[in-house]
């Protein structure tokens, strides 16, 4: 008589739930705790809301069903699949009158059924929960079900995935978890070591955003959500399309493991790797993750010892990387005297090391001396200069003006042919906060840094931006071809400046009050405030126009020097905004009538732009004459403090 093959064993499965019951046990309980009795505990406080709400909670972002899918998914892969780490269970296993589609069938639906059926259990005691407490809402329970079964069904498949590739039990959780988050950690380091290398390098979006799709943990994490409607009173979850692509891939990865377990070498039990290709790519895998992870972790430890130079960290990185290389063959042939036989791979790999990262320090690509071409550029913006007076101006250039646009090109030219004076700078401070003290003994910089990014908007929608450090001098400022120079002129170019105070200020928004703050009272020695007669707004609001206009008002510094401190004072203007009603959803317009112009100050729907007092701006200040102590510079108060 033929004996039969078997495709699936029930028993087999029954005896994985009882041999393994501590993994599923644990996570129901967990379950249990997280679902039925915590509605059960909020019955005093149950409603509709609540009822619909409650469930959703548990699957949204860093959630339980997240995290509890993300652990037991590995558990339960290494209970079922344990037998294929020892030779001489796997050797049982494989004798049995089973193909190994039915042994791999078998086990997978065992630990699959470790999660499902807890979670369909876990669903209808939360309806008799719910049912207990009044109020159930069948669809939000549905959907956690619905999650929850599918998370568990991608990251466990993922796990038995990783378990086919590897002849050891305590490799598989290791390359489950490195695996999980491996490419957004490297894209994040490799962005890190090309700062050090590519002049002006801030990163790249494209890779980051590309690189969360490989890590569905994180993925998962920040694109699903479970949060109230914006515009209904509900709470939803959104992300389900997200969660339902992983389990589609999921179920690809259980196809892939079961081809990788047909062929699997049963004799390699015991081994990290099982599978023959794979094993270059995890020598060198490890070799590369190991300079690009330790060699910047070095360089940063030993920073302030050593000079900060991108050969430096490319000399870190090297060590490690033939650390690394070493000590993955010696996990393969599970031997420690391995560098007779695996130095030229080990030379080989070094050198590639050497030839990227040279590709990157020479430039090769023209990536630092690139600028864009001002026909293509759509709007530019400058983020980060540290300007004084720090006031309600914003340091941040945004303009679409084809002049402005032209200037910032000019500045990022010369920066580009500054290259080599810059990064020398950076090696050896990457600072130059200097001060000194006047004769008259108030504190005057002569010496700062500054640091700019420069990004531009190009009219094929993509997005060019570099990051640029530089020192500035009271000597830069004397020279118009200095970059702080060319920095100041972009800066305060009247329609910069314009916009700096009032570009969000929206046409259809009243000005309500303005005030003197920081008002010098030199009676008392105090400073308090003084709000302006309504009277007087419109004609400071035509002087401060004007004045800006003539580049009089709102000049920014580079530096806390002589003519800073001379020409700015201490009082500031603080002018009042208040939105229309249809757009601040119905303040109340009564307040006017009852407590003045200035009463809307304090609502929610208003805001500030803050100018501070500058002696140039002639035109402000006749309005203002009758406020003569708010003139005091910066100088003359400091003086008058230490009096």
């Amino acid at each position: 008589m033929r004996s039969g093959t078997s495709y699936f064993n029930l028993t087999l499965v029954g005896k994985n739930l009882a041999r393994f019951w501590p993994i599923w046990g644990l996570y129901t309980l967990i379950w249990v705790v997280l679902m039925p009795v915590g509605i059960l505990i909020e019955r005093d406080y149950w409603t509709a809301y609540e009822a619909r709400a409650y469930a959703l909670r548990l699957i949204g972002g860093t959630s339980p069903a997240l995290v509890l899918a993300f652990c037991f998914g590995i558990l339960a892969a290494m209970a079922v699949f344990s037998y294929l780490y020892s030779t001489r269970s796997v050797g049982m296993f494989h004798a049995l009158p089973m193909r190994r589609e039915g042994l791999f069938l078998t086990n997978y639906l065992s630990g699959l059924a470790f999660l499902i059926i807890p979670n369909i259990a876990i669903f209808l005691l939360g309806l008799a929960a719910e049912a207990l407490n009044g109020k159930v809402v069948f669809s939000s329970l549905f959907t956690w079900l619905m999650v929850t079964c599918l998370l568990c069904l991608f990251f466990y498949s993922f796990a038995v995935f990783c378990a086919m590739f590897t002849g050891h039990i305590l490799a598989l959780p290791a390359f489950y978890v490195i695996l999980s988050f491996l490419v957004p950690t490297l894209a994040y380091l490799l962005e890190t070591i090309a700062r050090q290398f590519l002049f002006g390098f801030t990163g790249a979006a494209w890779m980051e955003e590309a690189s969360e799709w490989f890590s569905p943990a994180l993925k998962l994490a920040q694109d699903t959500v479970s949060a109230q409607n914006d515009t209904v009173d509900v709470y939803q979850f959104r992300g389900l399309g997200l969660v339902t692509f992983y389990a589609l891939i999921g179920l690809v990865l259980a196809g892939v493991a079961l081809a990788l377990y047909r062929r699997r070498h049963l004799e390699r039990a015991g081994d990290v790797i099982t599978v023959g290709w794979m094993r270059p790519v995890f020598r060198y895998g490890v070799s590369l993750c190991a300079a690009v992870a330790l060699g910047t972790f070095f360089y940063s430890i030993f920073y302030a010892l050593l000079p900060t130079s991108p050969w430096i960290l490319l000399g870190w990185m090297l060590l490690w990387g033939a650390a690394g290389c070493f000590i993955a063959e010696m996990l393969l042939r599970k031997r420690f005297w391995v560098f007779k036989s695996s130095w030229k791979g080990c030379v080989v790999f070094l050198l590639c090391l050497c030839v990227g990262m040279g590709t990157l320090e020479l430039d090769v690509m023209g990536f630092e001396t690139a600028v864009p071409n001002a026909a293509q550029v759509e709007s530019v913006r400058i983020y980060g200069p540290d300007t004084n007076p720090r006031d309600g101006g914003n340091d941040n250039l945004i303009s679409d003006n084809p002049e402005v646009i032209q200037d910032v090109l000019d500045l990022h030219t010369a920066i580009t042919q500054q290259k080599d004076a810059l990064e020398a700078w950076q090696s050896q401070s990457g600072t130059s906060e200097v001060w000194t003290t006047g004769t008259d003994g108030v504190d005057l910089q002569v010496g700062t840094s500054h640091s700019l990014i420069f990004t531009y908007n190009m009219k094929d929608g993509s997005v060019i931006q570099r990051k640029y450090a530089f020192p500035t001098t009271a000597s830069d400022l004397e020279d118009p071809n200095s970059l702080s120079s060319k920095l100041t002129a972009i800066l305060n170019r009247t329609d910069v400046v314009y916009n700096s105070y009032f570009g969000d200020v929206q046409p259809e928004d009243q000005l309500a009050s303005v005030a003197i703050v920081n008002l010098y009272n030199p009676e008392e020695d105090t400073y308090g405030f003084e709000y302006l007669p309504t009277e007087l707004l419109e004609p400071l609001m035509e002087a401060i126009k004007t004045d800006i206009a003539e580049g009089n008002l709102g000049r920014r510094y580079l530096l806390e020097d002589r003519e800073r401190m001379d020409n700015c004072c201490y009082a500031d203007l603080e002018l009042t905004y208040r939105m229309p009603a249809e757009s601040s959803s119905g303040i109340a317009s009564s307040a006017d009538s009852e407590y003045g112009p200035t009463a809307n100050a304090t609502q929610e729907y208003t805001y500030t732009v803050t100018i501070t007092l500058q002696k140039s701006a002639v035109h402000t200040l006749e309005v203002l004459k009758d406020y003569p102590n708010a003139f005091l510079s910066q100088a003359e108060v400091q003086l008058a403090n230490k009096d």
